[in-house]
């Protein structure tokens, strides 16, 4: 587990998951679940211990309830609104690398024709 947290926090992350999609160890969807865990770290649950009432989350936090009530409401509300939150991420991140690609690709051939500018980069980049 701890060596997922230190490659979802890496610089280097984003280039990894290209290389191995390059060489197809992985699909274009373990890449948008793997930007849709890192983008989420902060709610998506790793692990539960029932007797201390702790649950630790995938950025590496650990968070003590109260009571047994308390943690088992939290855990619940993480379980219910993964997969759904994970399927709009998932279509909304396609959306816009299929749009920028889809560009990217229309003026590949041409040099000198129009470009993406820095702010556009950002802005797309931004909306993931």
């Amino acid at each position: 587990m701890p060596k997922e947290i230190l490659d979802i926090q890496s610089l280097d992350y984003v280039k990894k998951l290209k290389k191995q999609l390059l060489n197809k160890e992985i699909s274009q969807y373990d890449i948008a679940h793997k930007m849709f865990r890192r983008k989420n770290a902060d709610w998506i649950i790793t692990h539960v211990n029932k007797a201390k009432l702790s649950v630790s989350y995938l950025n590496g936090r650990t968070r003590i309830e109260p009571t047994y009530i308390d943690l088992m409401k939290r855990i619940g509300w993480c379980n219910g609104i993964y997969k759904s939150k994970r399927r709009k991420y998932i279509k909304r991140y396609y959306k816009i690398v299929n749009a920028f690609t889809k560009h990217r690709n229309k003026f590949k051939s041409n040099a000198l024709a129009n470009r993406l500018n820095p702010q556009q980069i950002k802005q797309l980049a931004s909306q993931i």
